[in-house]
C-alpha cells in the first residue's frame, strides 16, 4: 500500500494525489500540518530531507519530489496511462509539467508569500499586483498554447499528467486573487470545469479549503 504524505493546499502534493486517483491506485493519505511543524519532524525529514511535501512510501521504497513520484507511478502502474504513446507528445507533457511546477510555481511564490503568509496590514499591495500580473501572463500563454494546438486537453486528446500538473496551480492561483477570466481565457475556463467534474477532483480537494 502506498502512503502519500502531503500538505493541504500544496499544489505539488495535489498533483500526485490526482495521479493516484486517476489511476485508481490504492493509497493512504497522511496529512501533515505546516502550522504544527510536522513537515520538519524527524520522521518526515527521514522521508524528505528538505522537509517539504509530497513524499510517498511504497513498501521499502521512499520517494520525494512530485516529478519523480508521478514518473514512478506511471511506470509502476501504466494502466490507465497518463502519458501519450507518441514520443513527441510525451515530451510536450513534460514541458508543460515544467511550465506549471517551475515557471508558474516560482511566480506564484511571490503571491503566496504576501497573500497567505503576511498579515493583511503588512502586505505590499504593489508587489502583490505585480506578481498577479505575472501569473495572468503565464495563464494567457497557456491559453494560447492550448488553443493553437487545438486538442481536447492541454496536450493531446486524452487526459495526461500535464492537465494534472496545471490544475492545482490554476486553483491555488485563483485563491491568491488570479481567477480565470472566462472571456479572456475561454479554453482554460472550460478545461477547468471539465476537470472539476471528475471524481478525482472531489476526492483530492484540499481539506482545509472545504472550510467556510
Amino acid at each position: 500500500m502506498i502512503t502519500l504524505y502531503y500538505g493541504s493546499g500544496s499544489p505539488y502534493s495535489w498533483r500526485v494525489q490526482l495521479v493516484l486517483e486517476e489511476k485508481g491506485i490504492p493509497y493512504e493519505a497522511a496529512l501533515l500540518s505546516f502550522a504544527k511543524g510536522e513537515v520538519k519532524s524527524p520522521a518526515h525529514l527521514a522521508r524528505h530531507p528538505h522537509g517539504k511535501v509530497p513524499a510517498i512510501t511504497d513498501g521499502a521504497l521512499t520517494l520525494y519530489e512530485s516529478s519523480a513520484i508521478v514518473e514512478y507511478l506511471e511506470e509502476r502502474h501504466p494502466t490507465p496511462p497518463l502519458m501519450p504513446v507518441d514520443v513527441a507528445l510525451r515530451a510536450r507533457v513534460r514541458v508543460e509539467e515544467i511550465e506549471a511546477t517551475l515557471y508558474f510555481g516560482e511566480k506564484f511564490g511571490a503571491v503566496a508569500r504576501q497573500v497567505f503568509f503576511t498579515p493583511a496590514d503588512e502586505r505590499d499591495e504593489r508587489a502583490i499586483a505585480e506578481a498577479r500580473r505575472g501569473l495572468r501572463a503565464e495563464l494567457e500563454r497557456l491559453e494560447v498554447r492550448a488553443v493553437t494546438r487545438g486538442d481536447a486537453w492541454i496536450v493531446g486528446d486524452a487526459l495526461t499528467r500535464a492537465d494534472l500538473a496545471w490544475l492545482p496551480f490554476v486553483e491555488i492561483a485563483a485563491r491568491g486573487g488570479v481567477e480565470l477570466d472566462a472571456k479572456a481565457m475561454p479554453w482554460l475556463h472550460a478545461w477547468r470545469a471539465r476537470l472539476r467534474a471528475r471524481p478525482s477532483y472531489a476526492r483530492s480537494y484540499p481539506p482545509h479549503w472545504k472550510q467556510p
